[in-house]
């Protein structure tokens, strides 16, 4: 048997070394490969997610595309309707009783028909009870569906915001209130330039025992990408192209993380309507709401507030 020359073993040694950087090389390309798609992958899924619409939005769209300007008026109508049930509770029977009671109390001193000097009979003049005066204090159930709030939204918002001063700004446009599952859905579509989104918070409302309910923030969504609420300012800067009025919004939103209001709706004949429960229902919600005249709604707020009452 032959020794190999030095000059073959080289050889061979070279080979293997050229067939060991192949395999390497084609390991890096293939790895290369795999990231690049996986980026791509993942931009083009997160660009499709805040592109896309939450199926709570294409609902509210469907809705108000396929709702006649009359009918969303109607859906309004029955919302104020239901509050108007609530400022008037009480007072025709309040009325009554106070009409049956001075009938009474008269007939017992004189004839209904008493004539005067001149011979003719007084007619009796019945005083009206003063509506803020009648005492209230009760609770009432009151649901509202999807479509109502959509109505109301709809229909009522921009005013509501302008009697209480604020505009709403240009960007944020078809704002909407639904509920899903068992979160409360505020949404709308925010428009600048070539950007276009639609923005979703989803909360959670409780009700506390001194009377104020805390909304959380669950989470923020753009389009149907969940986006950190300390990064949404960025996040929207960078999605627009850099327009800092998008950055303000998005810290306008963050800061709606956490909200403590009281659930309280000032109604007619000085009467409140305070929320003291809710409940998810299929495609809505119902409240439990307690209607006070303005006298015992001070007293309660003085008691939930722990002032000492006589």
């Amino acid at each position: 048997m032959t020794k190999r020359s030095s000059s073959e073993a080289g050889e061979d040694q070279r080979s293997k070394g050229s067939k060991k950087k192949g395999r390497l090389g084609k390991i890096i390309k293939r790895t290369l490969v795999i990231g690049v798609s996986a980026v791509l992958l993942i931009v083009g899924t997160t660009f499709f997610l805040a592109r896309s619409e939450p199926s709570y939005w294409k609902e509210h769209q469907r809705f108000i595309a396929e709702t006649s300007p009359t009918r969303m008026q109607a859906l309004a109508n029955e919302v104020e309707a239901k509050i108007d049930e609530l400022s008037n509770l009480g007072l025709e029977e309040a009325q009554n009783k106070r009409g049956e009671v001075e009938s009474w109390m008269q007939s017992l001193t004189r004839p209904t028909d008493q004539p005067t000097d001149d011979g003719q009979a007084t007619e009796e003049k019945q005083e009206t009870v003063r509506p803020e005066d009648v005492k209230i204090n009760v609770e009432k159930k009151m649901t509202l569906t999807n479509e109502q709030l959509a109505a109301i939204v709809q229909t009522r918002f921009d005013d509501w915001m302008k009697e209480r001063g604020y505009e709403r700004p240009k960007e944020m446009q078809d704002p909407m209130v639904a509920v899903q599952d068992d979160d409360l859905v505020m949404a709308f579509r925010l428009e600048s330039g070539s950007f276009s989104a639609v923005i979703s918070g989803k909360f959670y409302v409780e009700i506390l025992d001194n009377g104020m309910a805390e909304l959380t923030l669950r989470r923020f969504l753009v389009g149907q990408l969940p986006v950190p609420s300390d990064m949404l300012g960025e996040h929207l800067r960078s999605a627009s192209g850099g327009d800092s009025r998008m950055q303000q919004i998005g810290e306008w939103l963050g800061k709606l993380q956490f909200i403590e209001i009281k659930p309280v709706l000032e109604i007619e004949n000085r009467r409140r309507a305070r929320i003291m429960d809710y409940k998810i229902i299929k495609d809505g919600l119902e409240l439990s709401v307690r209607v006070q005249d303005h006298k015992t709604y001070k007293s309660m707020n003085e008691a939930l507030a722990g002032v000492p009452t006589d």
